[in-house]
């Protein structure tokens, strides 16, 4: 996804430029693209309908919402949704929406990301892949190197099965639980995260396409420094949360 909406504002200069096709912007609909395949791996259908949530979810105004589609409930990522459980609608205001030129120029590539032959490739969610991911998750936070007990273990796999399942958001819900003041440092580093890991994926996932020679001649340092960085921040990474500096997933053993 990244890599063809980045081709798409390429060919199209007009297309950058603020409340445009930003790098931001197309951080925030690769991992609202990846999330969807990963939720409903189980069905092509499920995935299909996700992907083109997030795309309708982007393009809706005050005047046009279109978020029928969009999880619904207290709980839901989608702040509409949330806002109507809530009873708040009333008060509620779309923000950044896509403008109309930036929509017709990436509806091609939702089109052609979200057919049945390309889906078909991503029932089971990869699994090989997967195994090989969640436990690289698991063992960054618990490295074999050290003399983790069980326990430790066991909540590592809880953890990193978290983060796989439905991203780095987790990890802040862990947090306020443990009634943690959540800052926006803390939000912009695990979007940083999900972003890194949802780009890590879909090149993986490439290589079983069409585009497989090409990546084969791609620079594989690239993906070595993602797993470099998603690795250090994963074993007892600092984060300013408010001011204040905290150590995740440190253990003393």
């Amino acid at each position: 996804m990244g890599t063809q909406l980045r081709k798409v504002k390429s060919e199209n200069k007009d297309l950058g430029g603020r409340g445009k096709l930003t790098a931001k912007l197309i951080d925030e609909l690769t991992v609202y693209y990846g999330l969807a395949i990963r939720r409903y791996s189980h069905s092509i259908e499920e995935m299909k309908n996700g992907i083109w949530a997030t795309f309708h979810h982007k393009i809706s105004t005050d005047e046009n919402p279109q978020h029928d589609n969009c999880p619904t409930g207290k709980d839901s990522w989608c702040s509409w949704q949330k806002a109507k459980a809530h009873e708040t609608l009333k008060n509620y205001k779309h923000k950044n929406s896509i403008p109309k030129d930036v929509q017709k120029a990436i509806l091609p590539v939702y089109d052609k990301l979200s057919s049945d032959d390309l889906l078909k490739r991503c029932l089971g969610g990869f699994t090989q892949n997967n195994n090989e991911s969640v436990n690289g998750l698991i063992w960054s936070m618990a490295p074999k190197v050290t003399s983790s007990g069980a326990k430790i273990v066991e909540i590592a796999t809880y953890i990193a099965l978290s983060i796989f399942n439905d991203g780095y958001d987790n990890i802040l819900l862990m947090m306020q639980i443990m009634n943690l003041k959540i800052g926006l440092n803390a939000h912009q580093a695990y979007q940083n995260l999900d972003t890194q890991r949802i780009t890590a994926a879909n090149l993986r996932a490439q290589q079983t396409t069409k585009q497989a020679q090409k990546l084969k001649r791609a620079p594989k340092k690239n993906l070595r420094i993602l797993f470099l960085l998603r690795k250090s921040r994963c074993m007892g990474q600092e984060l300013r949360i408010e001011g204040n500096t905290k150590s995740f997933f440190s253990v003393t053993h």
